[in-house]
């Protein structure tokens, strides 16, 4: 059995959010606050049947609520009105049993099957935090908010407060089990029941590694000396041997010690004690002195590394920060397999881990997102479905493409597209999408702009063009200039940008291509953009036979090309720049087009041919270098402007 789907109603960002759940592994990208952890928090809470705050209710839905409350204080609406319109918060988890053999036991799962058509191999659960209190206790918490001397005067700000402190006392936790061939036939299933389905376990972004030394209920010494008070019986095998060994020395240590300290320590206060007493015919003092070594193992027990060369130690705080991480994770992996082990099998274990990167290198990343499912596997033989937040490219990179959800945050809320639908409706390009990205970086994944370039130059200026932009004012219609904004720069080139524009659209990212006119005579002649027929730039082809909807065998005009308007080189969420006449001319490269506007710099008369600025270096990357340190005042070709200036004024949020 599987968890296939989950839905969240209003808690946060999210809204209305649905997620497809990989089978083994998901891993959760996006930018910043995008609500990639919002969706296993609310799933934590309403396993553990914690209470909902104030805080974790949407703001686009709070005045709706406010409004509702008023009506009803108003009596204008029914509580039972009051009921069927508020907007609740509530997870919907769809579990997958087509798989499991029919005669087995179903076990955790069998309360909430409640379908009994034999053909059914799928179970709703919803859990809902629903109005908990009844009509007199709901007026009368708000009878002084909206009622002085008995007049009705609502007062926004009392009510605020009511929710703030009250919410968990008005919204409580129902867990309800649904036909799923009939959404009004339901049974309310108890908060126990829903926990034992789902064994969760979270292992959050802020790890306490015990890095100054102190030990805690958290941290990593505090793993290795919980072996002291583990059932030896729930361990492996090799372990429980070892463990009993160390049981065994530490309670033959405590006889030894306690005998030898009563009987030294009584004699000391025998001698010490005078006046007479005691004598000899009464009791005799002694010393009984309780000494636990296996105590004084747990409290001071500490992580150390040993050289195998000069057979010296160093504490642990001599160690990096990522192997501590990565050590600490092994532990609470292997203590949440033995934990669900122990219990009912049949369920549906559910990990969580946040950004699991932290303090790791990236090749330590890579090794971690490679073999996570390999480690789990090999610890427990119960399947676990593990979800993954992350901000690392490299982890993106070595996830397999069909598992990852991108989040992406709307004006109405967070939604988690599912990057393998995508795969299945986009077959054509999907592999180079899927090459590249492994070979290069996800960058885009936590981007909220992307500028796709040609080539070294390009990836060498545009930094410094970006810069010079802004001190030139032309970024000023934003509060937020673009050198403060999230942008990637990826280097992709003229020939596959085109590959990555559905892609970009379908993740609702703004996306700048800048690109090289190319200019042709025919198929395979290159020319001066003013004698030039036609371009060899794909993506260029790609935009005109979209736009003008020209089929592939047709030539495309390079005239066609120049004439494009602003808006024609806007299509859905991209926008395509390349060179443009300035001066009288225009170049077919970035490298001809600086060379056209920076004509004294490069030793060009004020009128030159086209054949004078053609660009004939072996190098772009040392043409590029050249300019930025012979000439940091270079002039930036207008269709770099345009392009950024577009790129500048878009909004993330659609």
């Amino acid at each position: 059995m599987l968890l296939t789907k989950i839905n969240v109603q209003n808690y946060r960002l999210l809204v209305n959010a649905w997620m497809d759940v990989d089978s083994s592994m998901t891993l959760i990208v996006g930018r910043n606050n995008t609500a990639k952890t919002s969706c296993m928090d609310i799933i934590e809470k309403v396993l553990k049947g914690h209470p909902l705050s104030y805080d974790d209710y949407p703001l686009s839905k709070r005045q709706e609520l406010f409004d509702l409350f008023t009506s009803f204080m108003k009596k204008d609406i029914s509580y039972d009105e009051l009921n069927e319109k508020l907007q609740f918060t509530s997870v919907e988890l769809t579990i997958d049993y087509s798989l499991d053999d029919p005669n087995s036991n179903l076990g955790a799962l069998s309360p909430f099957i409640i379908d009994v058509d034999v053909d059914t191999t799928s179970a709703l659960i919803k859990a809902e935090y629903g109005l908990k209190l009844d009509e007199n206790s709901l007026y009368e918490l708000f009878e002084d908010a909206f009622y002085t001397e008995g007049k009705f005067l609502p007062n926004l700000e009392e009510t605020r407060d009511i929710c703030n402190s009250s919410f968990s006392k008005i919204f409580g936790l129902t867990i309800y089990a649904i036909n799923p061939k009939n959404y009004s036939d339901t049974q309310i299933k108890t908060q126990g029941e829903l926990s034992e389905l789902f064994p969760f376990f979270s292992i959050p972004a802020e790890r306490i590694l015990g890095e100054d030394g102190a030990q805690n209920n958290s941290s990593l010494s505090a793993l290795i000396t919980n072996y002291f008070s583990v059932n030896v019986d729930e361990l492996n095998s090799d372990v429980a041997t070892e463990i009993k060994n160390l049981r065994k020395i530490v309670e033959e240590a405590n006889k030894t010690v306690q005998k030898h300290s009563n009987e030294l320590l009584s004699s000391v206060v025998n001698k010490a004690v005078g006046f007479g007493y005691p004598n000899a015919e009464e009791l005799q003092l002694g010393v009984s002195t309780k000494l636990r070594i296996d105590e004084q193992i747990m409290d001071h027990t500490k992580l150390t590394y040993t050289s195998d060369v000069v057979g010296e130690t160093l504490p642990s705080s001599h160690n990096g920060l990522g192997y501590k991480n990565l050590i600490k994770m092994e532990f609470l992996l292997a203590d949440y397999a033995q934990r669900i082990g122990q219990g009912n099998n049949v369920c549906i274990p559910l990990l969580f881990i946040e950004e699991p990167e932290s303090h790791m290198h990236p090749q330590m990343q890579h090794a971690f997102a490679e073999y996570l499912e390999t480690f789990l596997q090999a610890i427990t033989d119960v399947h676990i479905q593990t979800f993954l937040t992350s901000h690392s490219a490299h982890i993106a990179n070595t996830i397999d493409f069909s598992k990852i959800r991108y989040a992406q945050k709307t004006t109405t809320g967070v939604e988690y597209k599912n990057l393998h639908t995508f795969a299945q409706d986009n077959p054509t390009n999907m592999d180079f999408i899927k090459k590249y990205l492994t070979l290069s970086r996800c960058d885009l994944f936590f981007a909220d702009k992307i500028i796709f370039i040609e080539g070294a130059s390009e990836r060498l200026l545009l930094p410094d063009m970006i810069e010079k932009c802004e001190k030139e004012g032309l970024f000023n219609s934003q509060k937020y200039k673009l050198p403060a904004q999230y942008y990637a720069l990826i280097e992709i080139g003229g020939a596959y940008a085109y590959k990555f524009i559905p892609f970009v659209n379908f993740l609702g990212i703004p996306c700048l291509i800048l690109t090289d006119i190319d200019s042709m005579i025919d198929g395979r002649t290159k020319s001066v953009v003013s004698k030039g027929k036609t371009t060899s730039n794909v993506t260029i082809k790609w935009w005109m036979r979209k736009l003008k909807n020209i089929s592939e065998k047709s030539k495309i005009s390079l005239p066609d090309v120049i004439a494009l308007k602003d808006d024609e080189k806007t299509m859905d969420k991209c926008h395509l720049e390349f060179q443009t006449e300035e001066q009288g001319l225009c170049g077919r490269s970035l490298e001809e087009a600086i060379r056209n506007v920076n004509r004294t710099h490069y030793g060009l008369s004020v009128t030159p041919s086209e054949a004078e600025i053609e660009f004939d270096e072996k190098s772009k990357t040392d043409f590029a270098l050249k300019l930025i340190y012979d000439n940091p005042n270079y002039t930036i070709p207008q269709y770099i402007k345009n392009g950024l200036m577009w790129l500048n004024d878009q909004k993330v949020l659609m």
